[in-house]
């Protein structure tokens, strides 16, 4: 009953969505914040990597 309910909730896809979203949330944080020291074209670049994931996730949440 309760893997059903989850199924139905959670599918398979979302939850490799859901496991992304958790993974790399922090890694994002990171990333910006050692990179707040860094030149401005640095920093611009570890921004334009952490959005484009960020993006790439946000479709894939929105299959």
């Amino acid at each position: 009953m309760v893997e059903l309910l989850l199924d139905f909730l959670l599918p398979e896809t979302d939850r490799g969505v859901l496991i992304q979203w958790i993974v790399m949330g922090p890694v994002w944080i990171v990333a910006l914040v050692v990179s707040r020291s860094w030149r401005r074209e640095h920093r611009v670049f570890v921004f334009g990597l952490v959005l484009v994931n960020f993006a790439w996730f946000a479709v894939r949440t929105a299959h």
